[in-house]
């Protein structure tokens, strides 16, 4: 007659955990293909007092290769990136660095004055400075509390 194991619900869950934890590892590790032509470039969008402003990190570029577009709410960054040199694909041991075309769009979080509206390209980070329309901007009230 064959023995029943007793059933321990912490193994089970530690089991699970070393499962999750062997996904993740793999979903964030360089070698997973999942990331290949996801994103182009990383963006930080923060908002000061007076302005929105958009840092995108986009090394290796010419600023004329770079373009900015902004419609109602939205700004949008794309370009191209040229590949340097033509080296035949079977000679490569690693590429990851990304040629061709990209776009990425963000909504903004406020209303700002396109017409004011600053972008310089410096060491590979776009800067775009969009100044908030004057209804927009954080004006301090008092309230007389009774």
């Amino acid at each position: 007659m064959a023995k029943l194991a007793k059933w321990n619900p912490i193994k089970e869950v530690l089991d699970l955990r070393d499962d999750f934890d062997r996904l993740i590892d793999r979903f964030f590790s360089r070698d997973f293909e999942i990331w290949e032509g996801v994103r182009a470039f990383d963006v930080d969008i923060y908002e000061d007092e007076d302005n929105v402003i958009v840092k995108a990190e986009i090394p290796g570029m010419n600023k004329e290769d770079i373009s900015v577009s902004l419609t109602e709410d939205t700004i949008t960054i794309s370009g191209k990136k040229a590949e340097e040199k033509k080296v035949e694909k079977e000679n490569y041991y690693r590429k990851e660095i990304r040629t061709g075309s990209f776009s990425r769009s963000f909504t903004l979080p406020c209303g700002v004055d396109k017409e004011k509206v600053k972008a310089v390209y410096k060491n590979g980070i776009l800067e775009i400075t969009l100044p908030k329309l004057e209804k927009e901007k954080t004006k301090e009230v008092k309230i007389e509390v009774e």
